[in-house]
C-alpha cells in the first residue's frame, strides 16, 4: 500500500495497492461550512497512515475539494462548486474564480473511477441520507442509510445540474452523495465515518465492516426544485427534511401568496431561507418511489 500526495492537483492524496481492483474517489468540503466529511475523511486517512487499517486492493483517491471556503467557513467563496462540474458554462461564471478552477482540476480526478462518494451535510436535517440514481440504486442500499432520493439527474441541464456525482455518473461511475445529517451535530460526523468504511467494506478494499442495520431503505423520487423567488419567502412553519404535505397544501409562502404541491409530496432538503440567495434553490420536493 502507497499512500501520496497528488503533485498535480492541491488537497488531493492517493492511496494505491498493487492488487487489482475498484478505483474509488471521495470528495469533503465540496461545500466549505459542511465539515462531517472533512473529520470522516481525515480519520480515514489516518487510518491508514498509522496502519491502523489497510487497504487490500484497488485505489483511492481523498480530495479535499473546496479548501477557500473551508478556510472562511463559507458555503463557497463565489461560486456554488457543487454546480461546476460540468463542460458548458454560461457567462455569470467567472473564469478566473477559485471555484471554477477548482473544478477543472478536481474533472480529470471524477473521470478516472470506478465509484464515487461525495459527502455533504445540511443545515436543516435530522436524518441522514444518500442520493443516487438508478445504476447505483443497489449498491447504495447497501450502505446502511435509511433514505435514497433518486432523479437529482431530471435537473441536470439546469441551474441545479453541474453536480460532482453526476459527473461522476457520465463517466461511468457509480457515484452516490451522502447528506450524513446537520452541519452541527457530532453524530453527522460519525455517519460520514461508517459510510465511508462500509462503501469500502462492500467492496472488499478492507476488512469486513457492518453496516448500520435499518429496514430497506425508503427510495424517494425528486420531481421537483423550488427556487427562492423573492426575499419574502418562507416556510410554513416548522419544517422537516421528509416532511410530508398532502396534495394542494401550502408548504411555503413566496410574493406574499402560499406555496402548495400539486401531489401528496415530501419536502427534501429545506435550506435557510436566509442563507439562500434569490434565484438559488432553496428546497425539493418528492414522492415515494414505485421502486421502493
Amino acid at each position: 500500500m502507497k499512500i501520496a500526495n497528488d503533485p498535480a492537483i492541491p488537497g488531493v492524496v492517493r492511496i494505491a495497492t498493487d492488487a487489482a481492483g475498484p478505483r474509488v474517489v471521495m470528495f469533503s468540503g465540496v461545500h466549505g461550512d459542511e465539515v462531517s466529511g472533512i473529520h470522516a475523511v481525515e480519520k480515514l486517512f489516518f487510518d491508514f497512515f498509522t496502519g491502523a487499517r489497510t487497504l487490500r486492493k484497488g485505489s483511492l483517491t481523498l480530495a479535499r475539494a473546496n479548501a477557500q471556503a473551508f478556510a472562511a467557513g463559507r458555503r463557497y467563496v463565489k461560486h456554488n462548486l457543487n454546480r461546476l462540474f460540468r463542460d458548458e458554462y454560461g457567462p455569470e461564471i467567472d473564469r478566473e474564480s477559485y471555484e471554477y478552477k477548482r473544478a477543472q482540476e478536481l474533472k480529470p480526478v471524477l473521470r478516472d473511477c470506478d465509484y464515487f462518494l461525495d459527502l455533504h451535510s445540511a443545515p436543516i436535517a435530522q436524518e441522514p441520507f444518500l442520493i443516487a440514481e438508478e445504476p447505483a440504486i443497489d449498491f447504495a442500499a447497501k450502505l446502511g442509510l435509511p433514505y435514497i432520493i433518486m432523479g437529482w439527474n431530471k435537473f441536470s441541464a439546469g441551474s441545479t445540474g453541474g453536480d460532482a456525482e453526476n459527473y461522476a455518473n457520465a463517466q461511468g461511475a457509480k457515484a452516490t452523495t451522502l447528506e450524513s445529517g446537520s452541519h452541527f451535530e457530532k453524530r453527522s460526523n460519525d455517519v460520514a465515518y461508517r459510510t465511508v468504511l462500509a462503501l469500502l467494506s462492500q467492496l472488499g478494499m478492507i476488512d469486513a465492516v457492518a453496516a448500520e442495520k435499518h429496514a430497506d431503505a425508503e427510495i424517494i423520487d425528486m420531481y421537483a426544485v423550488v427556487t427562492k423567488e423573492a426575499d419574502d419567502f418562507r416556510y410554513a412553519g416548522d419544517v422537516a427534511n421528509f416532511q410530508r404535505f398532502a396534495r394542494d397544501e401550502a408548504f411555503a409562502f413566496q410574493n406574499g401568496k402560499p406555496v402548495t404541491v400539486r401531489e401528496d409530496s415530501i419536502l427534501l432538503i429545506p435550506m435557510k431561507p436566509e442563507d439562500t440567495k434569490v434565484h438559488e434553490e432553496v428546497c425539493y420536493l418528492g414522492r415515494r418511489s414505485v421502486a421502493a
